[in-house]
């Protein structure tokens, strides 16, 4: 059997030893209960750091599954293009269909943004449980496209702090639907024809239905952004931020690529 045929399961890094590896939790559930695998089968097991093992399974059981590494496989290639996206928080469904489908798009870091004209309000006491849930979407898109390390999705968080931790990116867009907008095309194009460097960085800020404020597209301007124009066409919250992740993943990225 390839190792890209052999089933991939993630665990925490601190569960690798130099000779053994172990799975827990709904991982080990899913791997003893729903697939039924067995002692003596081999499968890859890889941590969210990055690391990937062959690993044949030792003892299996829905709380902990124990397995021994049989080779370290070598790092995947670096992508050339590393999107980070800043999306606004979005009726359930709808939000975590963003979460899988940018994790099969090769966006690296999830960055809900509790923007003005979220209708969404996630109580804080709420917070850890639904985080919770976005990592284990986005563990499950990420095993069914075959990405390691997967991406990350994180709390959510205002707007200033988004524009913080992108403040050193090679491009930054903001998806708008106001006056001064650039042609996307336009803007990749320049971005493909000035890069020099692998991975290049990119931030996509989108905004809720109702669009970013204008005050919000101010601060993103300050802070670097280009608004741009993605079509005639008036985008869904949960289409926008994946047609914007395809078509810069296209022009910077993996799956066309300009530069």
């Amino acid at each position: 059997m390839s190792t890209g045929r052999l089933r991939l399961f993630y665990t925490d890094s601190s569960l690798a030893g130099e000779d053994s590896i172990r799975v827990e939790g709904e991982e080990s559930a899913h791997l003893a209960r729903s697939l039924r695998m067995q002692p003596g089968e081999r499968c890859r097991i890889a941590t969210e750091r990055g690391d990937e093992y062959i690993a044949e399974l030792k003892s299996v059981s829905p709380k902990e599954t124990v397995a021994e590494i049989i080779e370290h496989l070598a790092p995947r290639p670096v992508p050339p293009l590393s999107i980070t996206l800043g999306l606004p928080l979005i009726k359930g469904e709808r939000f975590e269909w963003v979460l899988e489908k940018g994790t099969e798009l090769g966006v690296d870091r999830f960055r809900p943004l509790a923007l003005e004209r979220c209708e969404v309000k996630i109580p804080a006491n709420r917070i850890p449980a639904r985080v919770e849930r976005w990592r284990r979407i986005v563990r499950e898109a990420a095993k069914q496209c075959d990405r390691v390390p997967p991406p990350t999705a994180e709390a959510p968080a205002p707007i200033g702090e988004f524009l913080r931790d992108t403040e050193n990116f090679d491009l930054k867009l903001a998806a708008w639907l106001g006056e001064g907008r650039e042609k996307i095309g336009k803007v990749l194009k320049e971005a493909a024809a000035e890069a020099d460097k692998n991975p290049l960085t990119a931030a996509l800020l989108l905004g809720p239905e109702g669009d970013l404020t204008p005050e919000e597209v101010a601060a993103a301007r300050k802070s670097g952004f280009i608004p741009v124009d993605l079509g005639p066409r008036v985008l869904r919250a949960d289409t926008a931020p994946i047609a914007l992740a395809a078509v810069v993943q296209f022009a910077l990225g993996d799956i066309g690529g300009l530069c």
